[in-house]
């Protein structure tokens, strides 16, 4: 269903011979013998006088109205008189014209099938003109309605310029222009109005919302390295055991906990050293005793020389003459035994300590393993939004591209359209000057009479 509407001032439809069918609407009228449009012989302010209506009001010399309704081709065979006649009845309803005289006249000489609908706007009974306000709104609405209601819709535009207003979005449909201008129209997405300093204001919005976006992004991926960075430092204090305060270092932990482990040890060893020293010096009190020490201090000078060869062996002679030699003896016992003690001790931190280091150097390469995959994921994730944005950057260059060169094509047929008017209005000036410049009379000559003297 296609509805055109139109005015004609003072006058009705001229009907040619291909007429198929007329029906009249304003039964009063026409059983007296007046076609549509006679209410002019009454003239509208004796109507009002006799309806009450005031004088005063705009004046119009448009009192008749006309439009057309056309179907589809395809409903041509199914379509009947009563359904076109039913069709006219609800577009004048729903142009409120119910009261007023109308003729539909039906054509059949084009493919689709189509009637006209002449409407006298001057309204029998109170002389009042009918109000088309927002008329091409009214019957587009009717027009859907009646294609929704027949179970197919025709004209697709027409649905989703109502889906727009019903979100709403205000706009007008395109009027009876030239097919370029309509296009040129679109080329703008329907915009509201074609306000260039509007357009290129949503443009600069664009961009700048785009650029934000991108600086956005480039701030973001500054945080992410920063961040990636931070937990890689502070992963490698934690595997070290270093913290905050004054909490012991794994090496320090394991040192005094080897420590304290021989702590009863070196109790037990320096007892025992002290009671071989008491024992010692108890038995240089007596001749017996001090050969029992000599012989004790060449055994132990056996011990020494055994576990140092640098170590020179006293003979028997000299520990049997001389006490001195024999305290000498112990002692460098007792210092012996102090340094193997420590020297195990000494092994078992070692020990534990290699087993840190070792924990450690595998923790480290794990850390160092998580931080490379971490951050080849963050490349990949940044060069995706990169590349996300380098597109987006691309189509709103594209886009901008299209919108200025429909602007340029606006401004430059806005410009050849003001200076085809200059030229118009110039031309119309020139004639107008030319048609009412009085003409000069042409002056005669004059002689002069010669005045005797």
């Amino acid at each position: 269903m296609r509805e055109k509407v139109g005015q004609r001032p003072r006058g009705t439809l001229k009907i040619d011979h291909f007429v198929a069918d007329t029906a009249v609407r304003g039964e009063n009228d026409h059983e007296n013998g007046q076609a549509p449009g006679n209410t002019q012989l009454l003239g509208k302010y004796t109507l009002k006088r006799q309806a009450g209506q005031s004088l005063v009001g705009n004046k119009s010399d448009k009192v008749v109205f006309h439009y057309s309704l056309a179907w589809h081709p395809d409903e041509k065979d199914g379509l009947t008189k009563d359904e076109m006649l039913r069709a006219a009845d609800g577009s004048i309803k729903a142009l409120g014209a119910e009261g007023h005289q109308a003729a539909i006249i039906a054509h059949n000489d084009t493919k689709h099938p189509h009637l006209h609908v002449v409407i006298n706007r001057v309204n029998p009974e109170h002389g009042k003109m009918l109000d088309l306000w927002k008329y091409q709104e009214r019957l587009s609405k009717w027009a859907l309605g009646y294609e929704q209601e027949r179970g197919m819709i025709y004209c697709e535009q027409r649905e989703a310029n109502w889906q727009r207003r019903d979100l709403g979005e205000t706009f007008s449909a395109d009027k009876d222009a030239a097919y370029h201008k309509h296009d040129q129209a679109k080329g703008l997405g329907h915009a509201n109005d074609n306000d260039t300093r509007k357009i290129m204001a949503d443009q600069k919005a664009k961009d700048s919302a785009l650029s934000q976006a991108g600086e956005a992004m480039h701030t973001r991926h500054s945080q992410e390295w920063k961040d990636l960075s931070k937990w890689y430092g502070e992963g490698k204090p934690k595997i070290a055991g270093r913290t905050a305060g004054d909490a012991p270092t794994p090496f320090q932990k394991a040192r005094a906990d080897i420590k304290e482990q021989y702590r009863p040890v070196w109790r037990e060893h320096y007892a025992k050293q002290r009671a071989e020293t008491q024992a010692f010096e108890k038995r240089e009190t007596r001749l017996l005793g001090k050969l029992e020490n000599a012989v004790a201090a060449v055994r132990m000078s056996k011990e020494l020389a055994a576990a140092d060869k640098g170590h020179a062996q006293a003979s028997l002679f000299n520990f049997l003459t001389s006490s001195k030699t024999r305290a000498d003896a112990l002692e460098r016992l007792h210092a012996a035994q102090t340094r193997k003690l420590g020297g195990r001790q000494s092994a078992e931190v070692g020990a534990a300590i290699s087993k840190i280091k070792t924990a450690q150097q595998t923790a480290y390469k794990s850390h160092r393993e998580r931080f490379n995959a971490k951050r080849e994921a963050l490349k990949a994730d940044q060069a995706t939004d990169k590349q996300e944005m380098r597109q987006k950057w691309q189509e709103r260059h594209q886009e901008r591209s299209r919108i200025l060169d429909v602007v340029r094509r606006m401004k430059t047929l806005k410009a050849e359209r003001k200076a085809s008017q200059e030229t118009t209005r110039g031309k119309e000036r020139e004639e107008f000057k030319a048609a009412t410049k009085p003409k000069r009379r042409r002056k005669g000559r004059v002689r002069k009479r010669k005045v005797d003297e």
